[in-house]
């Protein structure tokens, strides 16, 4: 006979056990980190990395902040311009609204690239993060800037295309569509047909309008926001961040918008992945996620048949889905005596 309470107790042992899981990745991930000897901590929170060389893929470091008593995972992350999303992730073990004083809060400030040209802005909607290449200039070598970001909710999702700036605009007047306008007074929150440059102006201070009609890269009213997808298709920037990008994009710059929930790169020998699910709402299966992930590493293995991979570090890696580098390699052929089989570790498992 089924106990009334079986139920919930199955759900909060489920959600004890994936709490278990990213913790225990979290710690896969330090261990990694710390083996790796990568950028130190200054370098790693100020959001702009050198530019690794083309057969490595990995920039940034770890970093962590102790929480004070009035903090929340949305309040750091705001502070430290990490988003919500992603904070949250690299941090199941903490409460979201009540970390508690003293509490060591992990930032989300190690990255694989995406795969796409290292160029103009790459912006991959599954992260919700904007990278920005910026060429070297005098006294200062190429680097990249890594940004958090908001994009469009269920239903006004933001569109994956290679587009192009055509115009920016300080201080932009805002129109908003039909579409939206219908879609606000729906929801109880009408806005007017054209909304002037100001503090209730939900484009902020700055506007990178691209090819695609309808669609910018732009500032926010609502700082807390970022991190998470609640516009109405277009991508937003904390204030400060849209500001200094504008001074950086010129118009003509290249922005490619691609959805990649799993990453995998090279930090010289070492072979990491990234699963993505910030909000841990994703429609999809660990299986699902674990074959993403073998497309990726197939992807970036390439040639090198002489490398194995831990599958079982990359199915750990897709169950908790923190969104943190997770190194899953190498492990060496001359590890095993040649009548050695383990399917684990072939790479074309």
């Amino acid at each position: 006979m089924m106990l009334p309470c079986f139920g919930w107790m199955a759900g909060l042992l489920m959600k004890c056990f994936s709490d278990f899981l990213r913790v225990s990745l979290v710690a896969l991930v330090l261990g990694g980190f710390a083996q790796a000897g990568v950028a130190a901590p200054e370098a790693a929170a100020s959001g702009f990395y050198p530019i690794p060389e083309p057969d490595d893929h990995l920039v940034g470091g770890l970093v962590t902040t102790t929480a004070a008593e009035e903090d929340t995972l949305v309040l750091i992350g705001r502070r430290y311009r990490t988003g919500y999303g992603a904070i949250r992730a690299a941090n199941p073990g903490v409460d979201a609204w009540l970390p508690g004083e003293g509490t060591q809060v992990l930032l989300p400030t190690w990255h694989i690239l995406p795969e796409a040209a290292r160029k103009g802005i790459v912006i991959n909607t599954a992260e919700m993060r904007l990278y920005h290449y910026e060429p070297a200039v005098a006294g200062q070598p190429a680097r990249v800037g890594v940004y958090a970001i908001s994009i469009g909710r269920g239903g006004r999702e933001t569109p994956l295309a290679t587009a192009r700036v055509t115009r920016k605009a300080q201080n932009p007047t805002w129109y908003p569509t039909e579409s939206i306008r219908k879609d606000r007074a729906e929801r109880g929150t009408p806005v007017a047909a054209v909304v002037p440059p100001g503090p209730d102006n939900p484009l902020g201070t700055r506007a990178l309008y691209l090819n695609l009609p309808a669609y910018l890269i732009h500032g926010t009213n609502r700082e807390l926001g970022i991190g998470m997808p609640v516009t109405a298709g277009c991508v937003r920037m904390y204030p400060e961040d849209v500001e200094y990008l504008y001074e950086q994009v010129p118009v003509g710059s290249q922005v490619e918008i691609v959805y990649q929930p799993v990453k995998a790169g090279w930090m010289g020998d070492t072979l990491y992945v990234e699963s993505h699910n910030p909000l841990g709402d994703l429609p999809i299966t660990v299986d699902e996620r674990v074959q993403q992930l073998r497309a990726a590493i197939a992807r970036t293995l390439g040639e090198r048949r002489d490398f194995t991979v831990d599958w079982s570090k990359v199915r750990v890696a897709a169950e908790a889905s923190t969104g943190l580098p997770v190194p899953v390699g190498p492990i060496w052929l001359e590890h095993h005596r040649p009548d050695e089989s383990n399917d684990s570790d072939a790479v074309g498992e």
